[in-house]
């Protein structure tokens, strides 16, 4: 039987229910007082942002809108209930569609996060209604590019926060090219997490609440062994985190990105803008590497698409083609390919 929501008085208040969740989920999003479960919305955005999502003002203000919606509900109708969620996205007089989209997203992940902890919640269908066109696409690191980001945090100078930081991001940023890890699942790792003797990284409970094992390859492993011993982690130590901060806690997702991003832009590496490339493109460039590695070798790129998708940690090969961004470099091989098996089929007229 799932879980119904505790009720939280809108005073501030909570019933002695709804307080089990505040030693469970400190909060460190600020949601607006007056509204309905913030220790829940709070925990929902970090959960995000452990994942790789940036969660800007926009996305930040869309929680606290629906927050302050469930706070508006009369009695039990504060759950996400289907007449709740249908109030919500409801669009209004001369609304533009992308609004009613977006405000469509932020209750359908939530209701997700809320069925996922077990608490009963009416998720809205997916693909109906309006959606936001997007024209992004990532920002696919060539392996020469990666090579000279890795170069500039083997050089970077020990911090002021800490001698820790520079050996932690020379290993953070060869964890997230070599394994394809989320920068939050990288973070989240425990000294028990990563087997050196067999070179085997566990990942808990990441994304769609799944565990699964990524294999490390030798030289990442003996990169890793060295890591060990120059940050001076004690392997016996077994639940302390693996990248510790300079304070012993674990690294805030958002800084840990804006420092790689700083790695990228010293090493040159940008986006058509000029801006630094997400932390969250390093995990795209991986899986276009395994891709292209998997093509040079004769391998059926979407006979091997199940491989990639558990080793990346995705549910299904759907979420798995997402990653099929190609490389400039991958043209070539691509036309050699394209133009052996069809060269019958449109021949080259002679002058």
């Amino acid at each position: 039987m799932p879980m119904r929501i505790p009720r939280a008085d809108i005073s501030g208040s909570t019933s002695l229910t709804f307080a089990r969740w505040r030693w469970r989920c400190p909060m460190s999003v600020e949601i607006i007082p007056d509204g309905a479960f913030p220790e829940l919305f709070s925990e929902f955005v970090e959960y995000k942002r452990n994942l790789g999502y940036v969660y800007p003002k926009s996305r930040l203000y869309l929680v606290r809108r629906l927050s302050a919606f469930l706070a508006g509900r009369d009695g039990d109708e504060r759950v996400l209930t289907r007449d709740a969620v249908e109030a919500f996205v409801r669009p209004g007089d001369g609304e533009s569609s992308g609004s009613v989209a977006g405000r469509r997203g932020i209750v359908r992940q939530f209701a997700l996060f809320l069925r996922w902890k077990g608490i009963e919640a009416w998720v809205l269908p997916d693909g109906l209604g309006p959606r936001q066109s997007s024209s992004f696409t990532p920002r696919i690191l060539t392996a020469d590019e990666m090579a000279r980001v890795i170069a500039c945090a083997d050089a970077r100078p020990a911090s002021r926060c800490g001698p820790q930081t520079q050996p932690v991001y020379a290993m953070l940023v060869r964890l997230l090219w070599c394994c394809g890890l989320r920068i939050g699942e990288a973070l989240s790792l425990r000294i028990r997490d990563v087997d050196l003797a067999d070179a085997v990284i566990t990942v808990h409970k990441a994304k769609h609440n799944r565990t699964r094992l990524v294999p490390m390859s030798e030289s990442l492993a003996a990169c890793a062994r060295r890591y060990v011993v120059a940050v001076g982690l004690i392997p016996e130590d077994r639940g302390a985190w693996f990248f510790p901060s300079p304070r012993g806690g674990r690294y805030n997702p958002g800084s840990a990105t804006a420092h790689i991003q700083g790695l990228m832009l010293q090493a040159g590496v940008t986006t058509a803008s000029g801006h630094a490339p997400r932390a969250h493109d390093l995990r795209h460039s991986y899986a276009v590497a395994c891709l292209g590695k998997m093509q040079a070798s004769g391998v059926d790129v979407y006979a091997a698409l199940p491989l990639l998708a558990t080793y990346m940690g995705h549910a299904d090969i759907v979420s798995a083609e997402y990653y099929l961004r190609l490389d400039p470099s991958a043209w070539g091989s691509i036309h050699q390919v394209m133009e052996g098996a069809y060269a019958g089929v449109f021949p080259h007229e002679e002058a």
